[in-house]
């Protein structure tokens, strides 16, 4: 059976959602290893953290894109208003 409009709009946010999540979590794990660690280790940590800043903003954009995309599911088309 095929999911209603609603149901693959609310799925989709859920989606974006656990994804920006995940990052988050990742992103405050980073930082606590980053205060333990020294040396080449810390380095490492650092490039990761930068990497998972950049992820997290672009998971933010994501989700505003797939926040928009899923109104748009929900308006009727243009030839509906008729």
């Amino acid at each position: 059976m095929a999911d209603s409009v609603g149901e693959t709009g609310s799925r989709l946010l859920d989606e974006a959602a656990s994804l920006c999540d995940l990052l988050r979590v990742a992103h405050a794990t980073i930082h606590r290893m980053q205060q333990e660690l020294h040396g080449d280790s810390y380095e490492q940590v650092v490039g990761i953290s930068q990497q998972l800043h950049e992820l997290n903003e672009s998971c933010a954009r994501l989700y505003d894109e797939v926040e928009q995309y899923t109104e748009g599911l929900q308006r009727p088309p243009p030839d509906a208003e008729e």
